[in-house]
C-alpha cells in the first residue's frame, strides 16, 4: 500500500508549512488551466476531504484547492489521485466555478516535478 502524504495541521506547522499564507478566496484563485506546484497537503477538519497548498507557476500566488472523495474510491482532482502525490509535484490544474460562484477543482494533471526555490 503506497503512503500517504497527506499531512495533520499539526504536523504541516511543525515542518515549517504556513497555511495561513494560501488563499482560497474566490477572488484570489484563478479561473481555468494553468501549472502549479504542490508545496504539501492537510486533511481537511470539515469535510472528507484533502486541502492541497499551491504555487502557481507563473506569477507565485500561494493558493488552496480541495480534492474530495465524496463516491470516489480516493481524494480525486478528476481521474486524478491526490493524496500519494509528491511535495514538489507539477500539475496542469483545471479550476472552474461551481453552482453559488466559487471555485470548484475540475481537473489535473502531474506535468513533472521541481524543487521549491530557497
Amino acid at each position: 500500500m503506497k503512503k500517504t502524504t497527506v499531512m495533520s495541521f499539526n504536523a504541516a506547522l511543525e515542518a515549517g508549512c504556513e497555511p495561513r499564507n494560501y488563499s482560497w478566496l474566490t477572488e484570489d484563485i484563478p479561473i481555468g488551466d494553468y501549472e502549479v506546484r504542490l508545496d504539501f497537503m492537510i486533511w481537511s477538519k470539515k469535510q472528507v476531504a484533502v486541502d492541497c497548498y499551491f504555487t502557481t507557476i507563473d506569477d507565485d500566488k500561494q493558493i488552496r484547492l480541495t480534492a474530495y472523495r465524496n463516491k470516489s474510491p480516493d481524494y480525486m482532482a478528476g481521474e486524478t489521485t491526490v493524496r500519494h502525490l509528491p511535495f514538489g509535484s507539477i500539475l496542469l490544474v483545471t479550476v472552474g466555478l461551481n453552482g453559488a460562484g466559487n471555485p470548484r477543482w475540475v481537473n489535473a494533471a502531474v506535468a513533472g516535478s521541481k524543487t521549491p526555490p530557497d
